[in-house]
């Protein structure tokens, strides 16, 4: 680190006022005992008393490394949506979605859903919020983490979690932790009352939608829902038995 010696908190680094004890004081007596063997002075070891403005370029070099280190999540719940959605990883030859989470990327299958809701939180926020701060607002940078998005799945539109992120953001001055997303989000959510439940009568069989608090009250989107969830029953079970009978 670039501080390693430097016990001050202002100014830049200074080599000569240290801790006379611990991990640092040792550090240096061995970087001094290294110079007086080679005739150098401590600048040499280091290359220079400090950074100049010539140095600029690297900074930047290496801020973009962080940067984008710490984007890296959302890139991955944008790529597991794609292996999802067109079900690629079939091709490994799992039998379900859980169990490839599990021996392909070492992950339980709810674990996966969190950062894959949290990336898409996280593109929502960055469409709409330029429309309710302004064009002179900074852009919407992920956080380093999902965790501070993961609490925005308690709340039922997409306008909802915008204003919740922006709230706990304003709080912070900036990027908010996971506790100031919650606070913002519990706020909001008593607000609306849920909507009433939906009953269906079909052939052979009575429906009923009951909505939750993470539900846009949409009984088609549920149905449609419900739907996914069956077929994938059926075909794990054909697979099961597929198994059983060889």
């Amino acid at each position: 680190m670039l501080r390693l010696f430097d016990d001050t908190a202002n100014g830049p680094p200074t080599f000569g006022t240290v801790s006379t004890s611990g991990y640092r004081a040792e550090r240096l007596r061995c970087l001094r005992c290294l110079a007086d063997d080679k005739g150098m002075a401590l600048k040499d070891i280091f290359g220079s008393s400090g950074p100049t403005e010539a140095d600029r370029p690297e900074l930047e070099r290496l801020v973009g490394v962080v940067e984008r280190g710490m984007a890296a999540w959302a890139e991955a719940g944008l790529a597991i949506q794609h292996i999802k959605d067109k079900q690629l990883w079939r091709l490994d030859g799992q039998k379900t979605w859980e169990l490839w989470c599990e021996k392909r990327l070492g992950v339980s299958s709810r674990r996966i859903l969190q950062l894959e809701q949290a990336a898409a939180f996280g593109r929502q926020i960055a469409e709409l919020m330029p429309s309710k701060l302004g064009s002179g607002a900074s852009p919407f940078r992920m956080p380093s983490t999902p965790a501070a998005l993961e609490p925005l799945a308690g709340l039922a539109t997409a306008e909802e979690r915008v204003d919740a992120y922006i709230e706990a953001s304003t709080e912070a001055g900036g990027e908010p932790t996971r506790e100031q997303v919650k606070r913002a989000v519990s706020k909001r959510k008593g607000r609306a009352p849920l909507p009433k439940p939906r009953r269906f009568r079909v052939p052979g069989a009575t429906v009923r939608i009951e909505f939750n608090r993470k539900s846009n009250g949409s009984v088609l989107d549920a149905l449609q829902a419900a739907f996914k969830l069956a077929e994938e029953e059926l075909e794990r079970q054909a697979l099961e038995s597929q198994t059983t009978a060889a």
